[in-house]
């Protein structure tokens, strides 16, 4: 299998029930660039130039298309010509109301100008330097803002009449948000919400009752989520955690979403490494789809439609009891579940073949029955896949993802290597054995190497060499480092000296294992400096490492980078193993 063969993938990424059908957008990748149309029924009905977030009502539908330095609100009526409405530099969602429409956007940057800040945050991965904020707009046949300033509007909904937003208004350094009633008239906010909320997604019902998705514990990214009924004081779980904390490495960007009908709620709920879709009503929350699958999106309007990834399978759609999958001739090696302490599966072809181990980012993210584009191609091109979730990941209740909090390195490690000890005793593994991970996952892979030698070669994506210095260059790490870390103060000589003690680079004359770092030029999250010292420091060394900078890509190189990088990045993965595992 080509990297390019491996890419030629669509994928479903939003679907909407509608009066007039079953209306869907699929994804899929050209030669240097994405690209999106809207389906009615099966049936493609916008020309595929990156069109997104379809709404229908009475007669019109309306929809975004984005091109690289603009996005365009456009509306259809009857289905015919579109006629573009506004444009902004980026939209990120919109919605109906009686006096317009609702866009939370921002406006079209000017980059060349200096940047002057007094704010911690005043970067973030995906957006680059905050020059502009996410504002929201009111559009009634002019453009007008409602609610803006240094900070972020995040969310939007409406019944047509309440609205509400999700806004970092009185969190914005920390990434933490609340819930805002808007007076479409004034602009005037009221807070809905108390306390230090982390919010993922909210809704309002027909009569302005307002729900959302996330947690109230501050700074706690492990903190399971729940969904919460604002006016009723009630809250819902959804199997372990509600949302879904499942990564993949599909190209489909999808966001959370909650729906909120009448006295039910529906919203996404994880166990383990599967995600479904739930019914939160009556105080009792049940599972409206069940198996080992990972819901990607859905919606209801008395009929549920969801699109969904299995191990198999990077994309289908459920609708009516019918099935329809965009990559019929796409059939993956089904995973077997590894006998260990932790959740985890192998993609097994020959015992005597090398062996791969991949390592999830978060840490607070979780491997799961989803598809996985370079599993499968590593397996395509005479490879044995691993993966698991050790201590840290979320679907396993709250104290399991707690439990790596103040440890990185420690007994998560131990996990991840005893389910590897485990998986070659199982399949009788005789072949070298390789790792590679992105975000803490990159961490991991560079911490492994300085503490064991039973890894013949690594790959390390977007990762962490230095926990000290991400704190002073990373979008969130002055504060996600520090929690994690379980220290209040990153700056104190004692937490400075834990932080480097638990850094890679700290141990970095360990390493005798081949290492090739690969890094987007533009990464906030884990910025390009930490390649560049574990780089410099290996090759100062003696060990083999080689170092690959992508230009124009960030944190999300391997999920939605630049297509040409995408399919280069596994194209040099496959040349690193290939040299240093010794591929039968």
């Amino acid at each position: 299998m080509t990297p390019e063969e491996a890419y030629s993938l669509r994928l479903i990424t939003d679907v909407r029930v509608t009066e007039i059908g079953l209306i869907h957008v699929e994804t899929w990748m050209n030669r240097d660039d994405y690209a999106s149309a809207l389906f009615l029924n099966g049936r493609k009905i916008t020309r595929g130039l990156n069109e997104w977030g379809p709404l229908y009502l009475q007669g019109k539908l309306y929809y975004v298309r984005s091109e690289r330095e603009k996005s365009h609100l456009v509306m259809q009526e009857n289905f015919g010509e579109p006629a573009e409405l506004l444009s902004l530099g980026k939209i990120k969602k919109f919605a109906l109301h009686r006096k317009g429409i609702l866009i939370v956007g921002e406006e079209v940057a000017d980059r060349m100008k200096p940047m002057i800040t007094e704010r911690l945050k005043y970067r973030f991965d995906g957006r680059g330097l905050l020059r502009t904020r996410q504002s929201l707009y009111l559009y009634d046949g002019e453009l007008r803002k409602l609610v803006s300033g240094d900070f972020d509007v995040t969310d939007v909904a409406s019944n047509g009449n309440r609205v509400v937003i999700t806004s970092t208004v009185d969190g914005d350094d920390y990434g933490l948000s609340n819930v805002y009633e808007v007076d479409v008239d004034t602009g005037e906010l009221k807070r809905l919400t108390k306390g230090e909320n982390s919010i993922s997604a909210v809704a309002v019902n027909e009569e302005g009752e307002v729900a959302f998705l996330g947690h109230r514990r501050g700074k706690t990214p492990w903190a399971v989520r729940h969904v919460f009924l604002i006016d009723e004081e009630r809250e819902y779980q959804c199997g372990k955690t509600c949302g879904s904390s499942v990564i993949t490495d599909l190209f489909d960007s999808v966001t959370e979403r909650l729906i909120f009908k009448g006295d039910q709620l529906l919203s996404l709920g994880q166990e383990g490494g599967s995600v479904n879709v739930y019914l939160l009503s009556d105080g009792k929350s049940e599972d409206l789809t069940r198996g080992e699958l990972v819901v990607r999106g859905f919606d209801y309007n008395g009929e549920l439609a969801y699109f969904y990834t299995a191990p198999e399978k990077p994309s289908l759609l459920q609708y009516k009891g019918r099935t329809y999958d965009p990559n019929p001739q796409v059939n993956g090696i089904t995973p077997a579940r590894v006998h260990s302490g932790v959740q985890g599966w192998g993609l097994i072809i020959d015992r005597e073949a090398p062996t791969i181990l991949f390592v999830h980012g978060g840490p607070h993210m979780a491997y799961g029955n989803a598809y996985y584009i370079e599993f499968q191609f590593f397996v395509k091109n005479g490879y044995n896949v691993i993966f698991c979730n050790p201590r840290g990941s979320q679907g396993y209740g709250e104290d399991f993802a707690e439990a790596c909090v103040g440890d990185w390195g420690g007994g998560d490690m131990q996990d991840i290597l005893q389910f590897t000890r485990d998986a070659i005793t199982q399949f009788g593994l005789k072949g070298k054995l390789g790792i590679t991970g992105g975000s803490y996952g990159g961490f991991m892979t560079n911490w492994m190497v300085t503490q064991t030698d039973l890894f013949s070669a690594a790959v390390s994506e977007r990762g962490i060499s230095n926990l000290v210095s991400m704190c002073g260059t990373s979008d969130i790490g002055f504060w996600f480092n520090a929690v994690e870390a379980g220290i209040q103060d990153p700056w104190s000589p004692e937490s400075i000296d834990r932080l480097m003690r638990s850094s890679p680079i700290y141990h970095v004359k360990r390493v005798r294992t081949p290492v090739m770092l690969i890094h987007g030029e533009e990464d906030y999250r884990c910025p390009i400096e930490q390649a560049e010292q574990f780089y410099t420091a290996l090759k100062m060394n003696g060990v083999p490492t080689r170092l690959i900078r992508y230009q124009g890509d960030g944190h999300e190189h391997a999920r939605r980078g630049r297509p040409e990088n995408v399919r280069d990045r596994l194209k040099r993965k496959l040349e690193w193993f290939d040299l240093h595992l010794g591929k039968k």
